[in-house]
């Protein structure tokens, strides 16, 4: 049980950083101010798969409080080897915890997407973004059993199970699963559909814990992953009360192009499952051309 816990408590990034002459530098103990601040790739944790392969799990840090910070792919945000670039996101919303009398900022976003690479593979997977005139890379590899994740977690609990169709293939974990291609218009609602199952297997809770919040067992989130405009969801976030359900939101497209949208199931309702501790949530992504 204690390694579950510590696995995911390591997986913190490294980050190297490189800072021009011309950007300004935060004094110490100055309050941040609540935008224009700079957003950070960060290397989670490696998974171990079945085949052999490896598969290193990525997010990313925004530390402002309303601004949206678009990337495009590119020399601002790239992915070495060459051969494993693409599937980053290029939109940044920022990480934010609604509290009673204000937003606070959150830490960050944790596996947003992820890189697998063959069993042979010995180097290091390096994600790199350019903003605020300063450069940020975060390499990630399986060189470290202090980066290693795993579930169940304490409890049991474990990522649920997301399905693009009622009985279509399922994805578990940050890996999560692709949808078949769609197609929407230019300020047209397309509607989008998941289906969850949380199956995991869990223990009795020893004593009476108390829940975070009002957070509700499972709860669906849509996030633009990437593409050249605003996309707005309705509802954005969405619970389910009970271990299973399918959710349905709309997505309007302010823009014409490719779009890549990220839904994300969770279980952080549950007493051993958040983000923090890298459990419990899946990852699904639905490509979307947009025309006028």
């Amino acid at each position: 049980m204690l390694g579950r816990w510590l696995a995911g408590g390591l997986a913190a990034a490294m980050l190297i950083g490189s800072t021009s002459l011309g950007a300004q530098r935060q004094r110490p103990l100055t309050p941040l101010p609540p935008n224009g601040l700079r957003v950070a790739p960060f290397f989670d944790g490696w998974y171990r798969n079945p085949d052999g392969t490896v598969t290193l799990s990525f997010g990313y840090s925004n530390l402002n409080l309303t601004e949206v910070v678009e990337i495009p792919l590119g020399p601002d945000n790239f992915i070495e080897p060459a051969e494993f670039d693409g599937r980053q996101p290029t939109s940044f919303p920022p990480v934010v915890r609604e509290g009673a009398t204000r937003t606070r900022r959150r830490d960050r976003e944790r596996g947003v997407f992820t890189v697998t690479v063959p069993a042979s593979f010995s180097g290091d997977v390096v994600w790199t973004l350019v903003n605020q005139e300063r450069t940020f890379s975060v390499p990630g590899s399986a060189k470290t059993g202090a980066y290693q994740l795993r579930w169940p977690m304490a409890m049991g609990s474990q990522p649920p199970l997301v399905r693009f169709s009622p009985d279509g293939p399922a994805g578990r974990g940050p890996t999560g699963i692709d949808a078949e291609p769609m197609r929407a218009s230019v300020d047209t609602p397309l509607s989008l559909t998941v289906w969850i199952h949380d199956d995991s297997v869990r223990d009795e809770e020893p004593l009476p814990v108390r829940r975070r919040g009002d957070t509700a067992a499972l709860n669906v989130t849509w996030f633009k992953h990437a593409g050249p405009g605003a996309v707005v969801f309705s509802p954005h976030t969405e619970p389910i009360a009970e271990t299973e359900g399918m959710v349905t939101t709309t997505a309007t497209f302010q823009q014409p192009g490719e779009y890549v949208i990220r839904v994300r199931a969770d279980s952080f309702g549950r007493v051993d499952s958040s983000a923090g501790n890298q459990c419990c949530w899946t990852n699904g992504y639905v490509n979307v051309t947009v025309t006028s």
